[in-house]
């Protein structure tokens, strides 16, 4: 079988996207994983490569995209040839080339052109300034495909897998938001999110909201009345998990792989309860999966590092973590699709 076929997005072209994306262009092991389409500007990726020090030669993508194997290619569409970016600053015009070119990727994959989509990083203020009206670039995917199914967020390490049940809402509002279907909801999707990337037979654990666990109810019971069914109604559906766990300690056990113990993934019931683990674990190497779409969609869970653009010293590992984990991601969904 030919290796899956990954829209390569180069992201924020005020950022360090471009930089990185020349960097991993060179890399064997992501020619190895999958064939390439890059969509982004010609000027801006040429940019890239002389900050990155990497010359990679990226022919422009023929009229039918070849059905075999191939080196990387650059799509042609509207922004191809778009130039003059202000560096390191919001704009309206790196907002609209963002909004454009995920669009784009979006349409690639619905065509069967690609099996996944690769994004740089993109900044959020810069896609609002280009005119999305949404909170984040998922709910953009959404409003795109008119998507009305469910879909999470994970973050990802070269240890573990998280997912939350709750996301971008206060902290205030999260007891308020459970219930033991969205926990059931959450272990099933990061369930079927690591069987996707390849993992054969899952171990998710899951935390618990309060203090102590809750400690019988003393300090909320939160793990009594809705987390811990939810664990039992996901079991029933097939997408067995551990826990609840106090949240403290969730994140120990689930690295401590001695012994035949640790876990693959871990549901947390709020953002931080995983992001603050997860960047303490790998800053810089980890990666973010938008899972749940018609299509699988990875990019690094850092930022675009505008402090840092053209000075040559971006670091691309989440950008290759990313590409790689899409790959895998891709070809399964290549397969489950015939």
């Amino acid at each position: 079988m030919h290796k899956p076929t990954i829209a390569l997005f180069t992201g924020d072209p005020a950022g360090i996207g471009p930089e990185i994306v020349a960097k991993i262009l060179d890399d064997a092991d992501v020619r190895n994983a999958a064939n390439l389409l890059i969509v982004g500007s010609r000027p801006v990726l040429e940019a890239g490569m002389r900050t990155a020090g990497i010359r990679t030669e990226v022919p422009d993508a023929p009229d039918n995209i070849p059905a075999g194997d191939h080196a990387p290619l650059l799509m042609n569409w509207q922004h191809v040839g778009a130039s003059e970016f202000t560096l390191g600053q919001v704009t309206p015009k790196s907002g609209r080339f963002m909004l454009d070119g995920l669009a784009f990727c979006l349409k690639m994959c619905m065509d069967h052109i690609a099996d996944a989509m690769c994004v740089a990083p993109l900044n959020k203020a810069a896609l609002r300034a280009g005119g999305m009206k949404h909170p984040d670039e998922m709910h953009y995917f959404r409003e795109v495909l008119d998507f009305k199914g469910k879909c999470v967020e994970f973050n990802v390490n070269d240890k573990l897998w998280t997912s939350r049940v709750t996301s971008h809402v206060p902290h205030k509002d999260v007891s308020g938001l459970l219930t033991a279907e969205l926990v059931a909801d959450g272990v099933g999707m990061l369930w079927q999110g690591l069987k996707a990337s390849g993992f054969e037979n899952p171990r998710i654990a899951v935390c618990g909201l309060n203090p102590h666990n809750g400690d019988g109810g003393a300090f909320g019971r939160d793990e009594i009345d809705v987390i811990e069914p939810g664990v039992r109604l996901a079991a029933h559906r097939g997408f067995a998990a551990d826990g609840p766990f106090p949240a403290d300690t969730t994140f120990v056990r689930a690295i401590n792989k001695a012994n035949g113990g640790g876990y693959d993934g871990v549901l947390t019931m709020y953002h931080d309860q995983g992001q603050i683990a997860m960047k303490l674990m790998s800053f810089g190497e980890g990666i973010t999966v938008h899972y749940g779409l018609p299509m699988p969609i990875t990019t690094p869970a850092h930022g675009t590092a505008y402090d840092i653009v053209q000075k040559g010293i971006a670091m691309p590992g989440a950008m290759k973590n990313a590409l790689l984990v899409a790959a895998k991601m891709g070809s399964s969904a290549k397969t489950a699709r015939g």
